[in-house]
């Protein structure tokens, strides 16, 4: 089958990551064995994928070289594990995430995809697959988050409705795409959501549930959320870059910050920041830019989290969990790569592009 697969030694990654830009040929399409599946495992014909800056990143700085790349997927289930048989059959629409950037059988931009049964969920019919893409990284990421921040699974999933003294949760950079899920999750958990933004995003951030939105860049959006919202304890940084965990930490009167990126210890003594990092829930240890970068260890509990949100979201997506707003690119693995050059130069704000492939050549 045809992939996309990295190109770059460790020495000319961690070159590129001192530059800030990527140096020489990333990533190529090019012939690959087909995965073989292990029994808790399906496999899946991609139909079509969503992009995500980490790709882009693994490709530039992150993936060893001959790594499969890519990680939201959506398709149709080929062949079944012995032991994901009573979940899956052949013909199931079905989507999700993988780890793809570091192993070079596991990644979505791929003309087949192996996929652990219990981390993949099963796409409505009415739903299009393009749509389906959408829900991986950034969905499972606001799902984890909400969790670190002590907020239940029971309350999303069910719904929540507090009659007194409802919680607030603030999200900086609400217009993201991990914002724009965590806002549904956290309003579907019955928290009031106070959010930031830039003002273009205002509006979409409050159709997607916000109580308030601040522009992040005003010198005074600080100082008026704390007077407007005195007792806020639980915030999410999806942004984690410059100073944006430091403005959560001084939003809250106390509490918790989840950061997406590893911002250090915050200066504030009554809040403390938690680092997420996604990929913690397929059950491996692993290392960013192996040998020389940050090792992350197994956490059993993320996976039962995401397992269980991927159990219920075929009857929740459509009318509860709506995906960001998207663009389709009608292509193939190649389109892919023109794709995540947009992202690379910061031109896919505001929306999720996706790739719908056409058949492959």
């Amino acid at each position: 089958m045809k992939a996309v697969t990295t190109h770059r030694f460790l020495p000319t990654r961690v070159l590129s990551l001192l530059l800030g830009r990527p140096l020489g040929l990333g990533a190529q399409v090019k012939d690959v064995s087909v995965p073989s599946i292990t029994d808790n495992e399906v496999l899946v014909k991609v139909r079509a994928v969503a992009l995500n800056p980490i790709d882009f990143k693994n490709i530039d700085f992150f993936a060893p070289r001959n790594s499969a790349i890519g990680c939201d997927y959506a398709g149709e289930v080929v062949k079944v594990g012995k032991k994901s048989g009573q979940r899956w059959k052949v013909g199931d629409k079905i989507a999700g995430f993988v780890h793809g950037g570091l192993y070079p059988d596991v990644g979505s931009f791929a003309e087949h995809l192996k996929v652990d049964g219990d981390l993949a969920w099963k796409v409505p019919e009415a739903m299009n697959l393009g749509v389906a893409s959408t829900y991986g990284v950034p969905a499972a990421t606001a799902m984890l988050s909400l969790t670190y921040l002590d907020i239940s699974w029971e309350d999303i999933e069910n719904g929540r409705t507090f009659e007194d003294d409802q919680p607030t949760i603030f999200i900086y950079s609400g217009g993201s795409n991990v914002g724009l899920f965590a806002i549904q999750l956290a309003k579907r958990a019955g928290y009031k959501v106070v959010a930031t933004a830039s003002p273009r995003s205002f509006d979409l951030v409050k159709q997607y549930g916000a109580d308030a939105v601040y522009d992040y860049r005003s010198s005074s959006s600080i100082g008026e959320i704390k007077k407007a919202y005195p007792n806020i304890l639980r915030a999410l940084d999806c942004f984690s870059e410059g100073n944006s965990a430091a403005f959560c930490a001084d939003v809250l009167r106390e509490g918790k910050v989840v950061t997406l990126l590893d911002q250090g210890k915050p200066k504030k003594p009554t809040v403390s920041y938690r680092f997420l990092m996604v990929f913690t829930v397929f059950g491996r240890e692993f290392q960013l830019l192996a040998p020389v970068g940050p090792v992350f260890p197994v956490i059993p509990s993320d996976r039962e989290v995401i397992s269980r949100f991927y159990a219920s979201l075929s009857t929740m997506s459509i009318d509860i969990i709506r995906c960001p707003p998207t663009t389709t690119i009608k292509g193939g693995l190649r389109d892919i790569l023109d794709g995540l050059e947009l992202l690379r130069k910061g031109e896919g704000r505001g929306t999720k592009l996706v790739v719908e492939f056409d058949e492959f050549q």
